[in-house]
């Protein structure tokens, strides 16, 4: 039963065992560095998903999702800088402590559901604001794009707070019990809320409520003629998205032990998208594979080709986007489907054989 039940899976669950075996065996055959390299990976990974339950569920491609990766980031970056006293940077300005609300930040554990909490309420009152007044399609992306941009110039000018363009850096590591992480325990981490992540979307995205917000993509209209509010589900998906992203933000900085305005805006927020293009949206396992191969591609090509990796990895994006519109993962599943067709077909057509010929000798 069991065997037949693993021979029915379709392929992006084989996909996802052999990705998740895949990390899961790392740090075992790799060295602390390539360990720390791919953990920054899985971040990525983790807001891939935050952004394909929104653009790939919803329909809402927004331009500019690293927002609020900025903001779980800059609030743990915060945190974790003033462990050891008041921040270099903050130092230089003649602060002898974190100023106003800032203090709460003293505090990790705070920190992190802060890091939760506040890019979600963002995501909300922006959500209230574009979806309420009913802001659809290419005007949509050019008004989070338009966000991502004045979001990272407010960061390069809050110098005092953020660390402006030189971003913060020298940020501890986090510690349980007094005792810090080593990378292969900060590894595991990262990659066991990954797990928790992908899990929870697979269960969103297939609830009721997933359920509609696909048909908020489908069919807005025809949603609201049966009763629905289009806009409180939108809202809704928006500020899970940002909550994801913030997770993913205050992630990135045990793992890079650095973050800059650069986290925050367009370079990011575009990035995010090439990878779900290239990995395919609307199914999480395109959203994971698009944002590690493009940055193992990126890794990888700096080294070889020097000044010129920009534009072979250009070039590489190109060929996928082309030959694969739905992404490699999307492309995978509708081959697997049209080949489970196919066999049904054929299976079908000879059990109708057999039935004929077994009534003809009767």
């Amino acid at each position: 039963m069991l065997m037949e039940k693993f021979k029915n899976m379709g392929a992006k669950k084989y996909i996802d065992i052999v990705l998740f075996l895949i990390l899961f065996l790392v740090p075992f055959f790799t060295s602390n560095f390539k360990t720390e390299l791919v953990g920054r990976f899985i971040v990525y990974m983790i807001f891939a998903i935050s952004l394909d339950i929104l653009w790939g569920s919803a329909g809402l491609m927004n331009l500019g999702h690293a927002i609020f990766f900025g903001i779980g980031g800059y609030i743990m970056a915060i945190s974790l800088a003033s462990q050891e006293g008041v921040p270099v940077f903050m130092e230089s300005f003649g602060l002898t402590r974190l100023p106003g609300v800032l203090r709460i930040l003293e505090s990790p554990i705070i920190a992190f559901f802060m890091g939760l909490i506040v890019p979600m309420i963002v995501a909300l009152l922006l959500g209230y604001f574009i979806f309420t007044s009913k802001v659809k399609g290419v005007f949509f992306n050019i008004i989070t794009l338009a966000f991502a941009a004045l979001f990272e110039l407010f960061v390069n000018n809050q110098q005092k707070y953020t660390g402006g363009a030189n971003g913060i850096s020298g940020i501890s590591n986090i510690k349980i019990g007094g005792e810090s992480l080593s990378i292969t325990q900060l590894y595991y981490l990262v990659f066991g809320i990954l797990i928790l992540v992908y899990l929870f979307c697979i269960w969103l995205t297939k609830s009721r409520f997933g359920l509609i917000i696909k048909s908020v993509r489908e069919n807005e209209a025809r949603l609201q003629f049966l009763g629905f509010n289009p806009a409180a589900f939108k809202m809704v998906i928006f500020a899970i998205s940002g909550m994801i992203a913030g997770l993913a933000g205050m992630l990135y900085i045990p793992m890079n032990s650095f973050i800059s305005p650069d986290k925050v805006g367009v370079m990011l927020s575009t990035s995010v998208l090439v990878w779900l293009a290239v990995g395919g949206k609307g199914n999480l396992t395109g959203a994971m594979v698009g944002a590690l191969i493009i940055n193992i591609l990126e890794s990888s090509l700096s080294d070889s080709f020097g000044e010129l990796w920009q534009l072979v990895l250009g070039v590489i994006m190109l060929v996928v986007v082309v030959f694969f519109p739905k992404g490699i993962i999307g492309t995978l599943i509708d081959f697997d489907i049209k080949l489970k067709a196919r066999k049904n077909v054929l299976k079908a057509g000879e059990d109708y054989g057999i039935f004929r010929t077994t009534r003809f000798n009767r």
